[in-house]
């Protein structure tokens, strides 16, 4: 496996560069939630499978994985898990899911039809910190002022002068869209970039469900229903260790060579 080293910042770009090249690819003829999805995770795990980030106080050194559920098709925690397993510069581990319910943009409209209030009511009953995510074939810049400064001054600005940043995936809290009532573009002001959810939130230990019953569900070992229909399995270190995935139930999850 080939490791690559580069800025921290640079790594959050390659990110959203990679999901935006994925959306573009799916619409208008491929516009279908569950081949956007594959096709966004197979193409992170291709593209990202191993680095070591520099321009931190501490190392950050990352390694990913890719699994997809057998069986059954529905699943009571949603699209995408994140499986973290972190390990820090003291050797403290961390590990926990992020979860993340994908919904398309209807063709033509402003509206995500397909997001359903007793789906989502459902899905954080037991997971609370559980993510809609939104798929837009159209630039989105309203989330865009949630997100760090840093990233906006050292990519857009400095490496590419003065370009309005967008994003085709937004992410927003679960709970967020329920208290709103609706599932339109609206939603989009409420969010952060899904690569922004990813690198700075789901890798630093945010915003994961830690509970063990909840992890034992989504990596399939306890229950017949319960995990998400793709796992994205990533080891992170921020110090001298190097990082471990975490495991999964392999008769429940299919490897990415497999898929």
């Amino acid at each position: 496996m080939q490791i690559h080293h580069m800025h921290y910042a640079e790594y959050f770009h390659q990110v959203e560069k990679s999901i935006t090249d994925v959306i573009r690819r799916c619409h208008p003829s491929s516009w279908d939630e569950n081949h956007i999805t594959f096709s966004l995770c197979d193409e992170l795990f291709q593209r990202h499978q191993s680095v070591n980030l520099e321009g931190l106080d501490r190392p950050f050194k990352i390694i990913w994985d890719f699994r997809k559920l057998r069986l059954p098709e529905e699943t009571d925690f949603g699209d995408i898990g994140v499986l973290v397993r972190l390990t820090t510069w003291s050797n403290e581990t961390l590990e926990g899911i992020g979860l993340l319910e994908a919904k398309r943009r209807d063709l033509g409209k402003g509206s995500f039809s397909s997001a359903k209030t007793s789906q989502l009511k459902k899905i954080v009953s037991k997971a609370p910190s559980a993510q809609l995510l939104l798929y837009d074939y159209e630039n989105v810049s309203a989330c865009m002022d949630n997100w760090s400064v840093q990233f906006e001054d050292y990519y857009y600005r400095r490496r590419y002068g003065e370009v309005l940043p967008f994003t085709h995936c937004v992410c927003l809290p679960a709970r967020t869209a329920l208290q709103q009532g609706k599932y339109t573009t609206d939603l989009h002001k409420f969010g952060v970039p899904l690569s922004y959810q990813i690198v700075n939130r789901f890798f630093r230990g945010f915003d994961l469900e830690t509970d063990a019953k909840v992890l034992d569900r989504v990596k399939g070992n306890i229950d017949r229903n319960g995990g998400p229909r793709v796992l994205i399995l990533v080891g992170i270190s921020s110090g001298s260790q190097e990082p471990q995935l975490p495991e999964v139930n392999g008769n429940r999850y299919i490897a990415a060579g497999d898929v």
